[in-house]
């Protein structure tokens, strides 16, 4: 017992945080994947952003069935500032986060937190697999998400919808930027990195998280994540790359117009196929009960590949733009705390 007035902090209790924002369609989803994990965590502490459908009546529907739930709300916060808020009100030294557009494996919970109750680990992440169900979706995964065997641990940058750490460490690095809307998870990764923290992968720590489903929306998603790594200074390597490859592939076009190349694009269909080879392989573990799709996939992926470069490219140079002024919001932040 602590004093009163006074947190006592759990040093093997898990609190399990997330933000949420207008999530009535899965927000029951992911609580029976909760109510259905073979380990509970002592406490859930749910940041609602201001969400203006059913998700807060939910939530309190579901409040006694989940136990120890304390849903804060702050009108306008965005995802980094909720996931600060719900660590900073957690009572447990081992902090889980997800996302409340997942589904937990069953054992999810029971092996993400293991490492940190063992004291192996200080930051533990697992694996987030996509919840595929239209084609588009489908080819999306294929075209964006490694295989599980691809996955290298000592290069993994995980997404905040699967990782754990004590409580100590998100004081120790900051806590999540609240300056930065999106692409906050990996900007959280770089802060671990830099600060000597290695985070440990279980690959049976798992997720599943819906796909965007429309092009409209996987448009805006990836114009956001390259705005993000834009104004973050996150990966420009390889936005440099992708911009130089475009600029060489508009070149060699070009020059194919020229009867003194006319062969030219047939020395670039080994690049595509390299370029191509990643999805296509993982096309046929993601189809692998549709042949056909399988098929028609690769029809379509070539065209959705160059959808997703668009939009990074477009996502990229805006936040490029937007970067002074992020610059200056992120030194505010920082002079007030």
């Amino acid at each position: 017992m602590g004093r009163p007035g006074v947190r006592t902090m759990g040093k093997n209790k898990v609190s399990l945080v997330t933000t949420i924002l207008n999530e009535e369609k899965t927000l029951p989803e992911f609580i029976d994947s909760l109510l259905a994990q073979t380990r509970r965590p002592e406490e859930v502490i749910v940041v609602d952003g201001g969400s203006k459908d059913r998700t807060f009546e939910i939530l309190k529907s579901y409040a006694d069935r989940v136990g120890n739930l304390t849903v804060i709300q702050s009108r306008g916060a965005n995802i980094s500032r909720g996931r600060n808020l719900a660590i900073a009100e957690a009572t447990s030294d081992l902090i889980v986060v997800t996302d409340v557009g997942c589904q937990l494996h069953p054992r999810w919970l029971e092996a993400i937190s293991r490492p940190l109750q063992e004291g192996s680990a200080q930051v533990v992440a697992g694996l987030s697999q996509p919840d595929a169900r239209s084609f588009l979706e489908k080819c999306l995964a294929a075209v964006n998400v490694p295989l599980v065997e691809e996955i290298e641990e000592e290069r993994f940058m995980p997404s905040s919808r699967c990782i754990a750490f004590r409580k100590r460490v998100w004081e120790e690095v900051g806590g999540y930027p609240e300056w930065l809307d999106i692409g906050e998870d990996m900007n959280f990764n770089f802060k671990l990195k830099r600060m000597g923290y290695s985070i440990q992968l279980v690959r049976e720590a798992v997720v599943y998280w819906r796909m965007r489903e429309t092009l409209r929306e996987i448009f805006r998603q990836f114009f956001g994540y390259a705005r993000g790594d834009a104004m973050a200074g996150m990966y420009p390597q390889r936005h440099l790359i992708r911009f130089t490859t475009y600029l060489g592939l508009l070149v060699a076009l070009s020059l194919s117009l020229s009867p003194r190349f006319p062969y030219l694009p047939l020395l670039l269909i080994p690049l595509a196929l390299i370029y191509l080879s990643k999805p296509l392989r993982r096309s046929v573990r993601v189809f692998q009960e549709d042949r056909l799709g399988m098929i028609f996939s690769w029809l379509a992926m070539p065209f959705l590949m160059l959808y997703l470069d668009l939009a990074k490219m477009a996502g990229y140079v805006n936040g490029l733009l937007k970067r002074p002024r992020m610059r200056s919001l992120k030194r505010k932040m920082r002079s007030k705390i």
